[in-house]
């Protein structure tokens, strides 16, 4: 069932590869981001990957989405951190350096721990960023994404660009979403004095 899915979802890419680049690129970057490394991540990655000598353009795109997902909680601990725990910053700084050498999974820690919050602000993240890059005419000729491929990517500064403006994009929604660890853990007292009382009751 899985391999029938992924190649449905290859299928449906290939026919929309006539497209426009942003819409095209929206689906690209959404998907990338999504599941980390996941089957759905896989088929967007493969399908710029495999067309990466004739379309540079799509891995110059997917190259972002790729490092958006953890640069961008990276970015997020940094800007607020006092609504990570002291591990979550530590997993901040791991994720930052996934992010630099094209590991989407850096951010499956802080996806597991709040899936609601964390998804939706880093598929967001892989669409603005995939899109700049498409729509600035980013070329990148390696089959893989993060800041190591500067070297043969073409346009580097616009690459860089979107790599910033999908990892804000991402640590602007998640801090948004996610309260202060003291206002949680007040809430979560307050829960269980009620529950208490309750059982009392």
């Amino acid at each position: 069932p899985i391999a029938m899915a992924m190649e449905s979802l290859n299928l449906w890419l290939q026919g929309m590869a006539g497209a426009s680049k942003a819409f095209l690129g929206a689906i690209l970057g959404g998907m990338t981001a999504f599941d980390m490394g996941g089957p759905v991540n896989k088929v967007a990655t493969l399908f710029a990957q495999t067309q990466v000598g004739t379309q540079p353009w799509l891995m110059g795109g997917v190259g972002v989405a790729i490092c958006v997902p953890p640069l961008g909680m990276f970015l997020a601990t940094l800007l607020s951190p006092k609504r990570y725990t002291p591990e979550e910053r530590e997993a901040g700084k791991a994720a930052g350096i996934m992010g630099c050498i094209g590991i989407t999974e850096g951010a499956i820690p802080f996806a597991a721990a709040d899936p609601l919050r964390v998804i939706p602000a880093i598929v967001l993240g892989g669409i603005v960023g995939n899109v700049t890059a498409f729509m600035l005419g980013v070329l990148n000729h390696a089959p893989w994404g993060g800041l190591i491929v500067l070297p043969v990517v073409d346009g580097r500064l616009f690459y860089l660009l979107a790599t910033i403006a999908g990892s804000v994009t991402t640590a602007l929604i998640v801090n948004a979403l996610k309260k202060p660890i003291t206002e949680r853990e007040e809430k979560n007292q307050d829960a269980e004095e009620d529950s208490l009382e309750l059982d009392f009751e």
